[in-house]
């Protein structure tokens, strides 16, 4: 099995790193490539079982945007094959039609693959919770952004939110899918977090394994899942 990080020496904010370190435990016989963001993806001349992509500063997304932009119609093929693509945090934002960075006063069009557009805002951090519910699972997380998704999500959203916000703050609807590209605002560790979207994530790919530290990992998910589900757990955005 073959997975691609993308730019991890820059995208790796918030503890996304440790996405890639679960990975490793879970599958310590896999060929990892680790595309820096001064080379070219790997995946222009190879075809990888899974691709990630972690979260970035606002500088670096635009950086990432430019690099991706002349191999568009690559990316669309490989969504069109089904290979599985997991983008975290605001990495999920460059496959949007558009972003603007309100406090800059400059705008910049993403890659379009989803007709969602992006407003980006310096001055209004947003942190919060999240528990929600994708494929049957439920998928407990973090966030902490200066931005919202916006637009309609309501036919590619990657889960329903139980607790938290959606794209925005008047939307149950998180994220994105298309195919098996998936986009989630949540960052952090949420492979670890979430084990059994782990696995799911993994069977997207074609391997029947199971995530590292199984059981205490679904001791740990499951009591989050406890806690978050609580009505005397606050969710109320920072």
């Amino acid at each position: 099995m073959k997975i691609e990080i993308l730019f991890g020496d820059v995208c790796s904010l918030y503890g996304d790193s440790q996405n890639i370190t679960y990975l490793k435990q879970t599958l310590p016989e896999a060929e990892f490539v680790e595309t820096k963001l001064t080379q070219d993806p790997w995946f222009l001349e190879h075809d990888p079982d899974l691709i990630l992509i972690g979260t970035m500063s606002e500088k670096v997304q635009r950086r990432v945007i430019e690099k991706f932009r002349p191999h568009k119609a690559r990316i669309q093929e490989l969504i069109e094959k089904g290979t599985p693509i997991l983008a975290t945090g605001n990495a999920c934002e460059i496959f949007c039609k558009h972003i603007e960075y309100v406090t800059e006063k400059t705008e910049i069009d993403g890659l379009g693959i989803v007709n969602l557009t992006v407003k980006t805002d310096y001055f209004k951090r947003y942190n919060s919770k999240v528990l929600g519910e994708a494929n049957g699972m439920k998928i407990v997380g973090f966030r902490s952004q200066f931005s919202f998704l916006y637009g309609d999500n309501s036919e590619c959203y990657f889960q329903k939110v139980l607790r938290g916000d959606g794209i925005n703050r008047e939307s149950k609807l998180e994220g994105f899918r298309v195919k098996n590209l998936i986009g989630t605002q949540l960052l952090g560790p949420m492979l670890p977090l979430n084990p059994l979207f782990c696995e799911y994530l993994l069977q997207l790919a074609g391997c029947d394994a199971k995530a590292a530290f199984r059981q205490e990992a679904m001791m740990a998910y499951e009591q989050r899942v406890r806690e978050f589900s609580d009505p005397e757990v606050k969710f109320d955005p920072i």
